[in-house]
């Protein structure tokens, strides 16, 4: 399990405000901002991992837990999945074979077959686009599931996976640390949003 922890910055000019309202008012306006924050992030995670990776979002999302706060109310820490996604959810398609069969060439006689083989194929970066994977193929599995695998040497299959959610966000990936800066802006201007709507006017000037 890898997780992403952050602060929001800039709550010593909230605490000012307390001359101008209420501790309760403020605290709830904090709660509140905290909240929106937390939940902010792995919409915007999701998405971002969706632009430039071959799965989609909604799939990427289910890897994302429920956020926790800190005790001092400050600090958000998102928990993200290890576990890597089968490469059918990098979007797999079945390889087909050739099929032999003879077209009628020049002249009508015999040529070369019609339909040649392609290989299974996979997209996990967009930028990369579309890649063959050698010697898989696509079954299902037990549970219904399609499932990407590969015969090994022994003749028994072993099922191919995509990069984990986590390792995306929280490892060296390619945009790591790109979306990692974009989760944390999403996240600031969720609690600056939900902050003022409960503060209201004494929270205009943060």
């Amino acid at each position: 399990m890898a997780s992403l922890s952050f602060s929001i910055t800039g709550l010593d000019q909230i605490n000012r405000l307390a001359a101008a309202v209420s501790t309760k008012t403020l605290a709830r306006s904090q709660r509140a901002g905290i909240t929106a924050a937390g939940r902010a992030v792995p919409s915007a995670a999701a998405q971002g991992i969706a632009s430039r990776y071959g799965i989609s979002s909604r799939r990427a999302r289910a890897d994302i837990r429920r956020p926790s706060f800190s005790d001092a109310g400050q600090a958000v820490t998102v928990p993200f999945s290890r576990r890597p996604p089968t490469l059918t959810q990098y979007g797999a398609r079945p390889g087909t074979r050739a099929t032999g069969q003879p077209g009628l060439g020049l002249g009508m006689g015999w040529g070369p077959a019609t339909k040649p083989g392609r290989p299974t194929t996979a997209l996990v970066l967009r930028s990369a686009g579309r890649q063959p994977v050698a010697g898989a193929f696509v079954i299902n599995g037990r549970s219904g599931n399609r499932l990407t695998v590969r015969r090994q040497s022994d003749g028994g299959l072993v099922s191919l996976y995509g990069p984990s959610v986590g390792s995306i966000v929280a490892g060296r990936s390619q945009i790591g640390e790109q979306l990692r800066a974009g989760m944390e802006t999403r996240a600031r201007d969720a609690f600056i949003r939900a902050f003022q709507r409960t503060l209201d006017s004494a929270a205009r000037g943060y």
